[in-house]
């Protein structure tokens, strides 16, 4: 398969789910049902009571707008990751109105690198610090890798360094991008994606504490084992994969919920990118992140397509997805 599809797929799936997520995150399932009349299958209007309240129906968040600048960032860098480009991307996306939704993690390390003054917590290690910001922004470092799970892995701690330089955010960040980048090769399955997310989990998680980066948080890797396993016994049943998800592994901002979760969706969805980008919208807590980044891991899978998504995506946020892709292939193959 052309690889471009594949990328575009990637794309699509990760905007998707964060335009789909902007609207429920925060709410439980319970509660986004009694808010909407049911679950939420569709782009819908972000009400005024969410943190991307304001934007218009399509809009991406801090999330998507992150992974869409990063890559940007590094194309224009003919596709060499480093240091430079990891703070130059947030830089860069500094500048975009999506940075209205920035989480206290990045918006400190933003501060840092503009010279601003920044108040540190006495506390020398914060759990809190562990959080899905770098997961959520790190697909495109797996489509960038041309399917080299490796490669995915050790650029995704680089671009992780500025702002989720911990075991918990690194564990999470290189699971999805070494399940993206596997996702890119034609012979992944969805057992070999989540194998290389475990893979991912586990170097992220061990490169961090060799270099005294470790939080008192729970294993983003044991935790995906324990998602897998949750998502085999509900047999292909969503409604009760996303409850017992919800209730065991949690949804929330940590790495150690948010990143199992996903995955553990994309596994109880058999990779159907639609199918999981709903479970993760309709599942409760971060939504618009773990929708993220199942839409990312499944649509690159799948090879996800839908032309009124992308045209309305394309339009609100003034992107071309299409274009992107078709960049990040050539780097690819330069």
């Amino acid at each position: 398969m052309d690889k471009t599809r594949k990328i575009l797929g990637g794309l699509l799936g990760g905007a998707l789910g964060d335009a789909m997520g902007a609207a429920t995150e925060t709410r439980s399932t319970k509660q986004i049902i009694d808010r909407f009349g049911s679950l939420v299958k569709d782009i819908i209007d972000i009400p005024d009571d969410v943190f991307a309240r304001g934007f218009k129906r399509g809009s991406v968040t801090d999330d998507f707008s992150l992974a869409y600048v990063t890559a940007q960032t590094i194309i224009e860098n003919k596709g060499i990751i480093n240091d430079e480009v990891a703070k130059m991307s947030l830089l860069n996306w500094s500048k975009t109105p999506y940075y209205t939704l920035a989480g206290p993690t990045t918006v400190k390390a933003l501060d840092k690198m503009l010279g601003k003054e920044v108040s540190e917590s006495f506390i020398s290690y914060e759990s809190s610090r562990g959080s899905d910001g770098g997961a959520m922004k790190i697909s495109p470092i797996g489509l960038l890798s041309n399917g080299d799970v490796d490669k995915a892995i050790d650029d995704a701690i680089i671009i992780c360094k500025p702002t989720h330089f911990n075991n918990t955010a690194l564990s999470g960040a290189c699971a999805i991008a070494a399940g993206v980048a596997e996702a890119l090769n034609d012979s992944a399955t969805v057992d070999s994606i989540i194998e290389a997310c475990l893979k991912g989990a586990l170097k992220g998680d061990t490169y961090a504490r060799q270099h005294d980066a470790e939080l008192a948080n729970p294993s983003v890797y044991k935790r995906i084992v324990l998602a897998v396993e949750i998502a085999k016994k509900c047999e292909g049943d969503m409604a009760k994969a996303m409850q017992e998800l919800e209730d065991i592994i949690g949804s929330g901002l940590s790495a150690s919920e948010a990143v199992p979760c996903a995955i553990g969706l994309f596994k109880a969805s058999n990779g159907d990118t639609f199918k999981a980008i709903v479970g993760a919208v309709n599942i409760g807590g971060d939504t618009d992140t773990v929708a993220t980044m199942v839409g990312a891991l499944a649509g690159t899978y799948e090879a996800y397509y839908n032309d009124d998504y992308l045209k309305l995506i394309d339009e609100v946020n003034n992107y071309d997805l299409l274009s992107l892709a078709k960049r990040i292939n050539e780097v690819n193959n330069g």
